[in-house]
């Protein structure tokens, strides 16, 4: 078979296939380097404050091959990665930097997420309960990266063209997420908003141990808020 759109499906394989096949394996070697620098500071925290107050539970724990979970007192960070890659919409301002005119197959990423759940939402189940999205890798198939996020991870790693994952950056990111969770409070809801009840939902509160909780984090990337004020 040597048919014009047989040589055109060959060519697309090569140009976006092998592409992508090589950009999984980059975001998947960075994620194992990230869950061992969560492991590393797990141990790390637990050798010098755990010993202070044993009340303050700091481990990690890999959920499965695309998890990974840092629980540090009432907190649980969760990293994950996502199977599939991406590429950014013609209109981002990527496409402008000499770094992605001069090779266009370097603005395809891998992504992992980093998220902060309240623990006692994983433990008991409370699968009402609601996380938000603290900053978002992006990594591409030289192991190029940025970071869009919340405070100082909205701007530190902007640089896709310079940004090389090493295991001091990783530290960095993880450090200033665990600061932004530890800096987020509940903030107890209006009396009016939580008074009516039905008794399925009461029920329901009982078997997840307890009202439906959530950090709300305020969290928005630059491009959901501009969205959000064009509406």
């Amino acid at each position: 078979m040597g048919t014009e759109n047989y040589q055109q499906i060959l060519t697309e394989f090569e140009n976006k296939a092998s592409l992508k096949q090589a950009i999984y394996r980059s975001t998947a070697e960075v994620f194992a380097l990230l869950k061992k620098q969560l492991a590393a500071i797990a141990v790390k925290l637990q050798q010098d404050y755990t010993a202070k107050d044993p009340s303050v539970e700091v481990h990690f724990n890999e959920s499965n091959k695309f998890e990974g979970q840092l629980k540090f007192s009432g907190d649980m960070l969760m990293v994950s990665m996502h199977t599939n890659i991406f590429t950014f919409d013609p209109s981002h301002s990527i496409y402008q930097t000499k770094y992605i005119k001069d090779d266009d197959s370097l603005s395809y990423c891998g992504i992992i997420y980093i998220h902060n759940f309240l623990a006692d939402s994983i433990k008991y189940n409370r699968l009402a309960d609601e996380g938000s999205l603290i900053a978002r890798i992006l990594i591409n198939k030289e192991k190029h990266f940025m970071v869009e996020g919340e405070g100082a991870l909205d701007f530190l790693y902007q640089d896709f063209a310079n940004n090389t994952v090493t295991e001091e950056k990783l530290t960095d990111i993880i450090e200033r997420s665990i600061l932004f969770c530890l800096d987020s409070d509940l903030i107890i809801p209006p009396f009016a908003q939580v008074k009516d009840v039905t008794l399925n939902q009461k029920q329901s509160m009982l078997v997840a141990s307890g009202y439906p909780t959530g950090k709300h984090l305020g969290y928005q990337f630059k491009a959901e808020t501009e969205q959000n004020n064009n509406l």
